[in-house]
């Protein structure tokens, strides 16, 4: 069942009508019948505990200090069907055109070799030992046929760059140090949309055969990323990261390479989803991860492919970087709009399931979350006991655009020494700084670590301020009260992943007995 919210969220300004129209298809796959797939995925319902909804709002105590104070007077929302239509602004610059990675020369690089059935080639220098290149081969060619399976459109052709059209991968010496680097080539000709070949360099198999699956993992990545610059070139380079680094988990699974991301993404649930850097594998893969496993049609990466194939968009010839819009929250805005849902729903949901992942999950939000272990669970800014009750606590850090935030009020204590709580009720109040929008839940744990319902608190623009009451405590191992920064409440002013770096927001939490 899906959660009892407690009121409905208010009707946003959505983008322009233009960005709901699908572009002509332009590639093999996924092309029209990707884009259809999406529309169609993105209507299935989410996974989630029976909602509880709380009893009516009790007066909340007075705030110790503003955390709206310093904000802009110009900032706040006007009342809805009183404001004015937002005036006309140019398109975001995105990523340059000319990719800052480049390939290496064929003299710094004379070994080739490529596939009989693929159209893959990995080049290295002389002293880089053959086995090598055949182990980096054999990975390219795994990557491939998977995203074949998955109807991946291939690589743009690269004409007679690195000897022929197949696509490149550059082996260099050295030991695996940091991230692999990836670049693109200049716009294709003859396509309608944004589209570029592209190729990447990665340090050679320091001992083939016996090196682990790190290398298949950064063949993985690479080719993955060829993929979303054929789809989109000038998608943004957070936006890239994640669905490279999806992809690779996809068709190379690597354990090791997989836990550290991940382990590193719940480490800092303030980050923006889009945050991250091309080049290494990053754990916001768990975002298309969860769309396609609460909202997908069974087959992997079809929703972040299709989000990427929407956003493609034309920039000019001579520009000097790519035309950033419409992009992939543009695409989400659209697509969930016809489904009578918001971005701002999405992010809710999803900073709620990522809570429940690794020794923390419950079955019922992401599949397969338990092999994650304790490297999955999130971080959690305070753990309250009950007992302790009246609090008010801020984060750590503030919270960027899209990023999480997360409290623990422990029942355990109260639950075992006075069964009587189902009588007791809390009160929630939160404050947060303006221009930002905040979204929280209010999720009900059982003693099994299970999810038994939740509140949710929609953000109202033009207010930073929200509360709720919940009663019904009883059997509860404790409440997870979840923030989602949702962007901006300006209504003409969208959360776009090309304003990097992101401006990041505080708040206050009172909870009371």
């Amino acid at each position: 069942m899906r959660p009892c919210r407690t009121h409905a969220p208010p009707q946003r300004q959505e983008p322009a009508p233009e960005l709901s129209r699908a572009p002509a298809p332009r590639h093999k796959a996924p092309g029209a019948v990707a884009l259809l797939a999406l529309a169609a995925a993105l209507g299935g319902p989410p996974p989630a505990a029976a909602g509880a909804p709380g009893a009516p709002p009790a007066g909340p105590p007075a705030p110790a200090a503003s955390a709206q104070a310093g904000a802009p007077p110009g900032d706040a929302a006007a009342p809805p069907g009183d404001a004015a239509a937002p005036e006309a602004t140019p398109l975001a610059e995105g990523r340059p055109v000319v990719s800052p990675v480049q390939r290496f020369d064929e003299r710094d690089a004379p070994q080739r070799a490529c596939s009989f059935t693929l159209p893959v080639c990995v080049h290295a220098p002389a002293d880089i030992p053959g086995a090598a290149l055949l182990e980096s081969l054999a990975h390219l060619e795994a990557a491939m046929r998977a995203y074949d399976a998955l109807g991946l459109p291939r690589p743009v052709q690269d004409g007679t760059l690195g000897g022929g059209p197949a696509y490149d991968l550059y082996l260099e010496r050295g030991p695996r140090r940091g991230p692999l680097r990836v670049g693109h080539d200049m716009r294709a000709l003859g396509e309608r949309f944004d589209a570029a070949s592209a190729f990447a360099v990665v340090a050679a198999p320091a001992t083939p055969g016996r090196g682990g699956c790190a290398s298949a993992s950064d063949a993985a990545y690479a080719l993955g990323h060829a993929v979303a610059a054929r789809l989109d070139a000038g998608a943004e380079e957070g936006a890239l990261a994640m669905t490279a680094s999806y992809l690779a988990a996809v068709a190379a699974p690597c354990p090791a390479e997989e836990l550290a991301a991940v382990d590193a993404f719940q480490r800092a649930p303030e980050r923006a989803l889009t945050g991250a850097a091309l080049g290494a594998l990053d754990g916001a893969l768990l975002f298309p991860w969860y769309l396609d496993d609460a909202y997908g049609t069974g087959t992997p990466a079809q929703i972040a492919a299709s989000l990427l194939a929407i956003a493609a968009q034309s920039t000019p010839a001579g520009a000097a970087r790519f035309h950033a819009e419409p992009d992939i929250f543009d695409a989400l805005r659209a697509s969930l709009r016809s489904r009578g849902k918001d971005v701002d729903d999405l992010l809710l949901e999803f900073a709620v399931a990522r809570a429940f992942l690794g020794s923390r999950s419950d079955g019922a939000h992401f599949t397969d979350a338990e092999r994650f272990g304790d490297f999955g669970r999130v971080r959690f800014e305070w753990s309250l006991p009950y007992a302790t009750l009246p609090r008010r606590v801020a984060p750590l850090r503030p919270i960027e655009p899209t990023g999480a935030t997360y409290l623990w009020l422990d029942l355990t204590a109260e639950s075992a020494a006075a069964p009587g709580l189902e009588a007791a009720e809390i009160t929630f109040v939160a404050d947060w700084e303006l221009p930002a929008l905040f979204r929280w839940a209010i999720v009900k744990v059982d003693r099994q670590g299970a999810e038994a319902g939740r509140v949710e608190v929609a953000g109202i623009f033009g207010s930073s301020h929200a509360q709720r009451t919940v009663v019904g405590l009883d059997g509860l191992s404790g409440l997870l009260i979840v923030g989602v920064n949702a962007g901006s409440m300006i209504r003409s002013h969208p959360f776009d992943p090309d304003d990097a770096p992101f401006m990041p927001h505080g708040y206050t939490v009172w909870l009371s007995r």
